[in-house]
């Protein structure tokens, strides 16, 4: 499939140069929709998080959980570093 993109005329020139082009885009517009995805998905996790917190009162909350709610707000951890995480720790 062929797509058409507009570049800035420096950053084309620079693709030009390079020996395997259409694989260097290939690589970088898959990270990219990796990317988007793993940040809908962290995106969506943690709405789904904050709307069972706030339909449980915090007499139900562990006070450990309590303590922890919101702690990566801002972070840029996702889920793949949590994948990442779990096979240097057991693999």
């Amino acid at each position: 499939m062929q797509v058409k993109i507009e570049l800035p005329d420096e950053l084309g020139k620079q693709l030009l140069k390079m020996p395997d082009m259409q694989l260097l885009v290939q690589k970088a517009v898959e990270k990219m929709l990796l990317e988007e995805q793993s940040r809908r998905t962290t995106h969506d996790l943690l709405v789904e998080q904050r709307e069972l917190l706030q339909e449980t009162s915090n007499d139900e909350i562990l006070p450990i959980t309590r303590s922890l709610v919101g702690i990566l707000k801002g972070s840029n951890v996702d889920v793949s570093d949590y994948k990442k995480h779990l096979e240097e720790k057991y693999l």
